[in-house]
């Protein structure tokens, strides 16, 4: 504090420091570091965002698509139920166990010909998969080996195909989600972002 003595009252008053310019300074570049930082990190978000939406909006017009495809004759050569397990990574081995998440999917292998050529795929329904065994055994009970099924192949490659067109409405429920969630907290952010930058500017 530096001290003034009123000239009136003969008093001291204490007048408070000044800002020291160093300090200002650095905590300028701390601020536009942290700011560059989150704009980085939303940028990136975004990329990777729009990139994975991208990918699965096409897989689910295909998927949508295949009932307008072409097809042919083919025959199940072999099936099987295929697990994925899911975890928390962090907390004890119990916890994770407790938190881990199982999903099933049909795996019929057939084999189909298009214009002469001998092809073979695994694919039963696109971006489907079930919540129980048994609900995935269901689906398998429907195409046993030997059985002649019809398969759905696009044109444009023949080598990409399915037994039933469509997707499920839990896949068609995700893909809403991580459609419309992202860009609703985007939208919030840049307007929080605006609010504050308005408060800061009066």
């Amino acid at each position: 504090m530096d001290e003034h003595r009123d000239p009136e009252t003969g008093e001291n008053e204490s007048w408070p420091d000044q800002a020291d310019p160093e300090l200002a300074a650095k905590a300028q570049k701390v601020n536009k570091f942290a700011r560059g930082c989150f704009i980085g990190f939303i940028t990136l978000f975004i990329i990777a965002w729009i990139g994975g939406i991208s990918y699965f909006v096409k897989e689910a017009n295909d998927a949508k698509d295949a009932e307008n495809w072409p097809t042919t004759q083919g025959e199940v050569l072999e099936s099987k139920i295929t697990s994925h397990t899911s975890s928390d990574s962090g907390g004890s081995s119990r916890s994770r166990r407790r938190d881990s998440n199982t999903t099933y999917k049909p795996w019929v292998l057939y084999r189909y010909s298009v214009e002469g050529e001998t092809l073979e795929n695994h694919t039963v329904q696109m971006m489907t998969s079930y919540d129980s065994r048994s609900e995935a055994q269901e689906v398998l009970d429907r195409y046993p080996i030997g059985s002649t099924v019809s398969v759905y192949y696009k044109e444009e490659d023949p080598s990409k195909s399915l037994l039933e067109p469509g997707i499920s409405a839990e896949s068609q429920l995700v893909i809403t989600i991580f459609t419309y969630v992202p860009i609703a907290l985007i939208f919030i952010i840049a307007l929080f972002w605006g609010i504050k930058k308005m408060k800061s500017s009066f």
